[in-house]
């Protein structure tokens, strides 16, 4: 699957694992009386866990490639990382690094429930297969996609959230960098509203909902609780 828009949340995740090595020797740099804008201790550092590096920096490839092995190696590395400022607050006694370090993992928590949410959007699990045998998705929801060139696909809705979902196309000749408006038929309702391809497999898309504020026609929310109230939820298929 190719990766044509990340969220935010990506982002913050990468600047998360910087901000981990950052922390790591701030705390250090507490314990041996250091200076923390002292380079060459923390080149030291460096060398000296160089296995946390290299281990927080094969977490970013991952992350920017959103695999779903980042979210574990994302627990290890806070586990680690966590695990040496109490071996340095058991080393030096110092209240402050107990508290760094419990601010830390507060943090960490914080990280790994959102990486964990991000990584359940629909627009990354297509559960869909065209070598299942029996039909999966919305079969009586008509959509139709189309980009700004005026060019057009078809298709059925396999996975969805509140924020986006993944569709499965017969073609796939969209403008993927364009926005995409939807049109949506159910039960002889319309629903319009505009949205971004995140992801393309060789089966289909994964779209986020744009947002439009003041819509007079049905949008996506609509639709999503209408189908919601009525019990309807994505399959494993």
């Amino acid at each position: 699957m190719r990766i044509l828009k990340r969220s935010s949340n990506v982002f913050n995740l990468i600047l998360f694992q910087i901000f981990s090595f950052v922390f790591l020797h701030v705390v250090i740099s507490l314990k041996t009386g250091y200076s923390a804008l002292n380079l060459e201790q923390f080149y030291t550092l460096t060398t000296n866990y160089i296995f946390v590096v290299l281990l927080l920096l094969a977490n970013i490839i991952t992350i920017f490639l959103v695999k779903k092995l980042s979210y574990f190696q994302l627990i290890i590395n806070c586990l680690i990382i966590s695990i040496i400022c109490f071996f340095q607050f058991i080393e030096s006694f110092d209240k402050t690094i107990l508290f760094y370090n419990l601010f830390y993992i507060f943090l960490s928590f914080f990280f790994v429930m959102i990486w964990k949410l991000e990584l359940e959007e629909s627009v990354y699990n297509p559960k869909f297969d065209r070598r299942d045998l029996r039909s999966s998705g919305l079969q009586k929801v008509r959509v139709t996609l189309s980009d700004e060139n005026g060019r057009e696909a078809a298709g059925i809705i396999q996975n969805w959230s509140r924020e986006s979902f993944f569709i499965s196309c017969d073609t796939l000749d969209l403008n993927v960098n364009s926005r995409i408006s939807v049109k949506m038929y159910y039960q002889a309702i319309e629903f319009n509203f505009s949205a971004r391809i995140a992801t393309q497999s060789r089966d289909g898309f994964g779209l986020y909902i744009i947002k439009e504020q003041n819509s007079s026609s049905l949008n996506w929310i609509d639709f999503y609780d209408i189908i919601s109230d009525r019990g309807i939820y994505p399959v494993n298929i």
